[in-house]
């Protein structure tokens, strides 16, 4: 499965912003040391179940970028996300294509069964996040860990997902608002090019409401082979 360098630049980047700016946990902050005396295997464990995963089905790399993402963005890293249930953010329309929860649930599992109750969610999606990362060739780092976990998860919240209609002006607002500046953004959204999109995300770029087509400034033979597909 080849990869752009500078796609593995963009993934290595949307995890650095999230794992090594600042963040104080109940008055700590984290450590890359966090579990090293409570769990020294998480890691391990993190690692090995991504590594299969991964042999398995590739599309898990973004998939964990993705949840991320949306987990970060939306109310902190807390792993707020994973919560199940009516009216959570899982059940937002924004969030219906996310995947690789099932795997984050084989790593609580198997973690839980060395170390109960202590490695929390949210330090485990980050880790398989860098996995994710190194296992599409991009470089490996160490994760300050001792996020803890939220219990609040609400759909409505997940409106504070930048959506693919805001304009750039928007966007770049959005991520303002998080302490993201435009080179953040850049990568962050770089980051995407590594999975895929709906149809239904870039289909108004292509047809108009009445099916005609809008000619913009695509390659033409990128833009024929959208077309084909975005019907």
């Amino acid at each position: 499965m080849g990869v752009d360098r500078s796609i593995l630049c963009s993934s290595f980047m949307i995890l650095m912003i999230f794992s090594y700016r600042p963040v104080s946990v109940k008055g700590q902050f984290l450590t890359t040391s966090y579990y090293s005396k409570a769990c020294p295997l998480a890691e391990s464990i993190v690692q090995a179940t991504m590594k299969a995963s991964f042999r398995l089905h590739p599309r898990i790399a973004p998939a964990m970028l993705k949840l991320l993402f949306s987990d970060c963005f939306v109310q902190g890293c807390d792993a707020s996300v994973l919560i199940s249930g009516p009216n959570t953010e899982r059940t937002a329309e924004a969030n219906l294509n996310l995947r690789g929860f099932d795997v984050i649930e084989v790593i609580k599992s198997q973690i839980e069964s060395v170390c109960p109750g202590v490695v929390s969610c949210a330090d485990i999606l980050a880790l398989a996040a860098r996995e994710a990362v190194v296992l599409t060739k991009g470089p490996y780092w160490e994760v300050k860990l001792g996020r803890k976990d939220g219990n609040v998860s609400l759909a409505a919240n997940v409106k504070s997902l930048p959506s693919q209609t805001d304009s750039l002006t928007e966007m770049l607002r959005i991520f303002a608002n998080y302490g993201l500046n435009t080179e953040d953004f850049v990568a962050l959204i770089g980051a995407h090019t590594i999975g895929t999109a709906s149809c239904k995300s870039i289909a108004d770029r292509i047809n108009s409401i009445d099916g005609s087509f809008i000619g913009l400034n695509f390659n033409p033979l990128f833009l024929a082979m959208l077309s084909r597909h975005v019907l």
